[in-house]
């Protein structure tokens, strides 16, 4: 059994980019009438409460893009008033010197950039718009150089596709140049339902026959330790060492081991189960409320969750996805003594 619980608050539905691995989330989300609105302040106090009474001490601030709303701050400050070591994921749009130190002095604990590209003729293959490469590539100088003064968890997460995959060893080296902890390739999410950019059967052979050695080479240099460029190597390796016919991750009954340990919250008070519900729609949505936040939050609802089933469970790549450890020492990003800590 896994252990390990997922809280991800949806902070805002909004995002400025249009990215081709959005598209069918964007739809659904359309579908489901999901609102523009902010979080409620109150209800996701009400939450972090519930949350660290419990049993977990994680959460995970998201959206399609936290930092473009104006007061992040306040809900660093709520999550950390209820100890809760505190995650960010963003695309960088609104990181920068002066917002980062802010939220770093507020202890924010984790923050994960995700990029797909390292030139403006590839952003905008994949994110539909170049102004976001000068955005991240500020923010990764920033988050550079704050790793310098401050302690927290820096993860570079990108999703492997059609359009990108060539350029993966550039994305792995601006992880190392960047001083991340923890680099992370994600299998595309819904590749069964993005004919276009999913990896196809001769990409898979590229990538592996010709991408992963390039990876290899440059670990190989840049980790002068061969207990670690063992471990590395060992790492890139597994990727798509796995056959997946048909774009099928899973077989049909598969079940999913996250389901019964994750929540995700959204500002129109839509609370999803499935971790992958982004990008599959999900039938098993709960409405929350500031009078029914303790029977969400609960054990015997959770346990509710495990035994659900979805079509589209063997397409999702959830337990697919592998972290590549950029540093010498063990890390878990659940760990509690992983916590921030003030300016050296």
């Amino acid at each position: 059994m896994n252990n390990e619980y997922s809280f991800i608050v949806k902070l805002t539905t909004k995002c400025p980019w249009n990215c081709k691995s959005c598209i069918n989330r964007k739809e659904n989300f359309q579908n489901k009438k999901q609102s523009d609105t902010l979080f409620d302040l109150e209800l996701f106090e009400d939450i972090c409460k519930k949350i660290k009474s419990v049993w977990w001490e994680h959460i995970c601030l998201s959206g399609w893009e936290p930092t473009i709303i104006n007061n992040l701050e306040a809900y660093i400050i709520i999550a950390k008033k209820n100890n809760l070591i505190t995650r960010i994921v963003t695309n960088g749009r609104g990181i920068t010197k002066e917002t980062m130190e802010k939220w770093l002095i507020l202890w924010l604990d984790q923050v994960v950039l995700s990029i797909y590209w390292t030139t403006p003729k590839l952003v905008l293959k994949t994110r539909g718009n170049v102004v976001i490469f000068n955005k991240a590539k500020n923010a990764i100088a920033v988050l550079k150089k704050m790793k310098k003064k401050y302690n927290f968890l820096f993860i570079i997460q990108t999703i492997i596709m059609k359009d990108n995959y060539k350029n993966l060893p550039g994305i792995y080296k601006t992880a190392i140049s960047a001083n991340a902890d923890l680099f992370r390739p994600s299998y595309l999410e819904d590749s069964a339902f993005l004919p276009d950019i999913r990896m196809e059967r001769e990409d898979i052979n590229i990538f592996t026959k010709s991408i992963i050695p390039r990876m290899i080479k440059i670990t190989e240099k840049a980790f002068p330790s061969l207990k670690q460029q063992t471990e590395i190597i060992r790492t890139l390796k597994k990727y798509y060492y796995k056959k997946y016919p048909n774009n099928k991750y899973h077989t049909k009954n598969y079940k999913c081991k996250r389901l019964g340990h994750h929540l995700t919250f959204y500002p129109n008070w839509v609370v999803d189960p499935c971790p992958w519900h982004e990008y599959f729609p999900s039938d098993a949505q709960m409405s929350i409320n500031k009078n029914n936040v303790n029977n969400i939050i609960s054990k015997a609802n959770l346990e509710e969750q495990m035994n659900l089933s979805f079509d589209y469970c063997q397409f999702c790549p959830q337990w697919e996805h592998i972290w590549i450890n950029l540093t010498r020492e063990k890390i878990n990003e659940y760990d509690k003594k992983r916590k921030a800590r003030l300016p050296v």
